[in-house]
Order: structure tokens, then C-alpha cells, then sequence
């Protein structure tokens, strides 16, 4: 099967070196910008195209990687060229936060359909190419079903999560949160370390082990149990003085921290409550 992309950013140059090596073959790159589907095609021994209905006459399973919002002009775009075979190709979007809908005209016409969302945080595609390895892909079910698209990431040793269609932005806002707003939480983070008088150049290399050692308990335990801290052991006094301390010197913080503290009170309320009623027998057994 000879896969093509359409875009050829960080994204599809991770997706055609991953797939390149699980044997499969790159057609090649098709972009605005010549210079991008040039390096993509370079990395991956492919073909950079400067005809799009040339690239998938060629080809048999289609990605459309480019940005959320340029996605519905290439559906446009793909509709108008005649292209034989349609029924032949799979037409896949990698968008988070679009549905399996924005392809809808391209099912019209006979193509095959789907879309499938990588879980992954990409900027370095050959590091994002290693990752791979370990990604699950969001994907939606289809009235036709999703065999080919199932078997082509069973193929490729991935897993995949089913996703609601009409949920599928709360899905990819649950994605950011996690990818974009941790390196935001790091970055809050950071800042008071700096005021705290640790030196900047410092302060991520020192906190490296602590961020990894969080990462690691949260591989085999929930969030739960695997968080640490204060509030945690219920240490009131420690988070006062936190406050204190933000307000005196980093009052612009104050908000995210307290925000961040009523988020982990509540998630701990059913642990917490379990503690008190262990407390109240112990008292009445007194």
C-alpha cells in the first residue's frame, strides 16, 4: 500500500518516517509550500508533488495533515479532480478537534473515509518517529466500520480509542489541556522558582528528575496515587504559607495556584472522606 500526505509538516514527516519503517511505502509529500514537501519527501525517500491528482491517483491510503482550519479547502480541492477508483482509497484527516463529517463531501463521491488523531505532543519528527512505537490513535466509528483503518494500525503494533463524534472537541480540549497546559503549569512553575532566587539557568536541568519522577508513578498508578505534596498529607499549614509567600511576592500567581488547589482537593474528596471516617471510629472507640 503506498501511502500519501497531504502537508508535509512536523506531523506527517514523523507519520511517513514511522510508516516507512513498518513497511510501508511513501508516495510521497504534496504542500503549499514546495520547500516543506521537498524535506519531507527527502527524509522519508519519497516524492515531493507538485500535482495533487497526481499524488493520489498513486496512492491508496491519503493523509490530510494540514492545519484544522485548511482542511475543509483540500476536501474542496480533492472533490474536483477526476481521480479513478475512488472506492480504492482511504481519505484520513489527522485532526484532533474535526470529525469524521469535514470529509463527508469526499464520501459522496466515493471514497473511503476516517479520521485518526495520534496522541502525541510532535515537534522533533525523528524523536516523535521513536514514540510512534507507543502511540494510541484516536479514531471514530464509521456506519461501514473501520477494518481497513484497525487493520492497517494493527499492522503497525498501535492501539486506537473509539471517540464520540459529537464529543470530539471535548476530546481533543482534554488533549491540550494535558499537552499544552502542563508545559504552561511548568512554565508558572518555573518563574517562581526563579523568584525564589534559584538561578534561571538552572532551574530546568534541577528540575528535570522531580518532572520525570512524576512521570514514572503516574505509569502504574492513578492520579490519585500518584500524587504527592501538601494537600495530599492534608498539611494545611504548609499550604498557608505557600499563599502567604505568593501574595507577598508573586501575587500574579495566587489565582493558578489556588485554582490548581481546589482541582486537587477535589480530587482527593473521596479519599479524604474515607480518612475522616476512619478518624471517627477510632474516636469512638476511645
Amino acid at each position: 500500500m503506498k501511502i500519501a500526505f497531504i502537508g508535509a509538516g512536523k506531523v506527517s514527516t514523523a507519520l511517513g518516517l514511522y510508516f516507512k519503517d513498518k513497511g510501508f511505502e511513501i508516495q510521497g509529500y504534496y504542500s503549499r509550500n514546495p520547500k516543506s514537501a521537498e524535506k519531507a519527501a527527502q527524509l522519508t525517500r519519497s516524492c515531493p508533488c507538485t500535482s495533487l491528482d497526481t499524488l493520489i491517483g498513486n496512492s491508496q491510503m491519503i493523509w490530510i495533515t494540514t492545519p484544522d482550519d485548511q482542511i475543509k479547502n483540500v476536501v474542496q480541492q480533492i472533490s474536483n479532480l477526476p481521480i479513478l477508483d475512488k472506492n480504492k482509497k482511504l481519505v484520513l484527516h489527522a485532526s484532533g478537534v474535526h470529525s469524521l463529517a469535514i470529509l463527508q463531501p469526499l464520501k459522496e463521491i466515493g471514497y473511503q473515509t476516517a479520521c485518526a488523531h495520534p496522541l502525541l505532543a510532535f515537534n522533533d519528527p525523528f524523536l516523535a518517529k521513536e514514540k510512534l512505537n507507543e502511540v494510541w490513535f484516536g479514531i471514530e466509528k464509521s456506519k461501514n466500520g473501520n477494518k481497513r483503518l484497525t487493520d492497517f494500525f494493527n499492522a503497525c503494533g498501535n492501539k486506537t480509542l473509539y471517540i464520540d463524534s459529537n464529543k470530539k472537541v471535548l476530546y481533543h480540549t482534554a488533549a491540550c489541556v494535558l499537552s499544552n497546559y502542563l508545559v504552561t503549569l511548568l512554565n508558572a512553575s518555573y518563574e517562581i522558582f526563579e523568584k525564589s532566587g534559584v538561578e534561571k539557568s538552572d532551574i530546568q536541568k534541577a528540575t528535570l528528575p522531580l518532572l520525570e519522577s512524576v512521570i514514572n508513578n503516574l505509569k502504574d498508578k492513578d492520579c490519585k496515587e500518584a500524587l504527592t505534596g501538601p494537600i495530599k498529607r492534608g498539611d494545611q499549614k504548609t499550604v498557608k504559607m505557600h499563599i502567604e509567600r505568593l501574595k507577598a511576592f508573586m501575587p500574579e500567581m495566587l489565582e493558578l495556584y489556588t485554582l490548581m488547589g481546589k482541582e486537587t482537593e477535589k480530587m482527593l474528596e473521596d479519599e479524604n472522606q474515607k480518612k475522616l471516617e476512619i478518624r471517627n471510629q477510632k474516636s469512638e472507640g476511645e
